[in-house]
């Protein structure tokens, strides 16, 4: 759709977490034109959109558009290439998404699974790509099962948290505003009674924003 003479405000928001981007076009009278983007982490989003007069549109499909006039509301179906290109502006403005990582360690120490190491080179790709953006603060928070004790464990996550840290800086990134934390057995993935081992709360997280 082309528009002559016309003012186009963009204004990218989240909305009872569900992120959307809405355009004000001014041509003869006022509309609004919703697009639903895509949540970072894949799951299902939906919104439903209303005109003053009560008429409504569901938007339920990564980037599926209402256009709402005062008194109807039109829906249609778009896709990624046409929205990033039409507003290409806005999508380079943009800070990036946070992102968050999970890597999981054999028992008892700060070796990496093997499918883990693989995910740590995922990082160093994205923390690159971003390199001529402003830095992203990196929050690295170890976990432990539930073998040994409590302060055993505090120690272990703090230490499976610095090594990442470590593998980190030794492949060049820059981890001046990283920050290390140790949560010990206290937050499992898949709660547990104490001495029953489980991979998946033997992790770390990784959070860039």
């Amino acid at each position: 759709m082309r528009m002559k003479n016309s003012h186009i405000a963009l204004l990218l928001g989240l909305l009872f977490g569900v992120i959307v981007i809405l355009v004000t076009l001014y041509v003869n009278r006022t509309r609004e034109r919703v697009i639903l983007l895509p949540q970072p982490d894949g799951t299902p989003s939906a919104i439903i959109v209303q005109s003053k007069t009560g008429a409504t549109a569901v938007l339920d499909r990564p980037y599926s558009v209402a256009t709402v006039a005062p008194k109807q509301v039109g829906s249609e179906q778009t896709d990624e290439i046409a929205v990033k290109k039409r507003y290409k502006e806005l999508f380079d403005a943009l800070p990036p998404r946070p992102r968050a990582f999970l890597l999981y360690f054999e028992t008892g120490g700060t070796r990496l699974t093997p499918d883990s190491e693989k995910i740590v080179q995922v990082v160093v790709s994205v923390l690159t790509d971003a390199k001529d953006l402003p830095p992203f603060e990196i929050t690295v928070i170890g976990h432990a099962d539930e073998i040994g004790t409590d302060d055993l464990n505090d120690e272990l996550s703090r230490r499976r948290a610095a090594a990442i840290v470590g593998m980190l800086k030794a492949k060049g990134i820059d981890t001046t505003r990283a920050s290390i934390v140790g949560r010990g057995s206290r937050e499992p993935l898949i709660p547990h009674k104490k001495g029953v081992a489980e991979e998946k709360n033997r992790r770390v997280e990784i959070r860039l924003k």
